[in-house]
């Protein structure tokens, strides 16, 4: 596997480049052959340019071997503003189900899970909404909690934003600080991005006192917090999935930030050309 390098067209990296697993994470998924976790790496495939083509590809990873639990924790990072009315609805209406999707969509990849929990950070943008700019959600350990999943899902109300762009950056460093699980003998952390509008640069002294200190000052502070192998994600287990467009701050992510996927979106077009399928599948090449 070869590092993503700035400004790509596709880009991939190595989830096992560090020596070293990150603190917590037991010392299997620190794996000298990228093989072992990620069974290698496809050639990478010349994008036609389309608003829904990949931007960056992750090899499918092969199932844990037989006798080990893998625990997985997604945090869906949701931008919330008006314009994504499409795509919040779709979440709802598949909230319920979206358990059994996943591991039906694993098992057809051959792969199996021991526990799945979910969570959600939802954001507008700080400038124009305040402290209403994010919310989240703790875990949720599905099936079982799937109706307080459903619950908070359907409370969320696509309003505010103001113009592009939104707080979205400030979305995945909240993700990226989830008290994540350290159960399992392989876990998977996936940070799943849906927005139609492009980031805000980072400013810390705008947020409210509830987020000071979890959200770095800059982009570079930012990414040397993805990148730390002694950070709050693991090396070999971080993922991100983007559902965004080309512009400022998912596409610096793009084409900087190791072992992420990008499916650009349309701008402004509420995520109208992402179907849940796509998302769905999309989870489950990264687990």
């Amino acid at each position: 596997m070869t590092d993503a390098t700035p400004g790509s067209a596709e880009t991939t990296a190595d989830p096992a480049a560090a020596s070293a697993p990150a603190a917590g994470e037991p010392a299997s998924d620190a794996i000298a052959d990228p093989a072992q976790e990620t069974g290698g790496v496809a050639a990478p495939e010349v994008s036609p340019g389309t608003p829904g083509d990949e931007q960056t590809s992750l090899a499918e990873p092969p199932p844990a071997p037989r006798g080990l639990s893998y625990a997985v924790d997604i945090v869906f990072c949701v931008d919330v503003t008006g314009s994504m009315t499409p795509i919040l609805d779709q979440v709802k209406a598949n909230a319920l189900r979206f358990y059994s999707d996943v591991q039906s969509n694993l098992t057809a990849k051959g792969k199996t899970i021991d526990e799945l929990r979910v969570r959600v950070v939802a954001f507008r943008d700080i400038v124009a909404d305040g402290e209403a700019a994010l919310l989240e959600s703790p875990f949720f350990e599905l099936p079982a909690e799937e109706t307080a999943f459903s619950g908070f899902v359907n409370g969320l109300v696509a309003e505010g934003g103001g113009d592009a762009p939104e707080s979205g950056l400030e979305a995945v460093a909240l993700a990226m600080t989830s008290p994540w699980t350290t159960r399992g003998d392989r876990r998977r952390q996936v940070v799943v991005v849906w927005t139609d509008q492009p980031a805000h640069p980072l400013d810390a002294s705008a947020l409210s006192p509830a987020f000071t200190g979890r959200v770095p000052g800059d982009f570079s502070a930012l990414t040397d917090l993805w990148e730390d192998p002694q950070g709050p994600l693991g090396s070999s287990s971080k993922r991100l999935i983007l559902f965004a467009p080309d512009g400022p701050g998912w596409s610096d992510i793009s084409g900087v930030w190791e072992n992420v996927v990008h499916h650009p979106s349309q701008a402004g077009g509420g995520l109208s050309d992402i179907d849940y399928g796509t998302i769905i599948d999309s989870i489950g090449n990264s687990v």
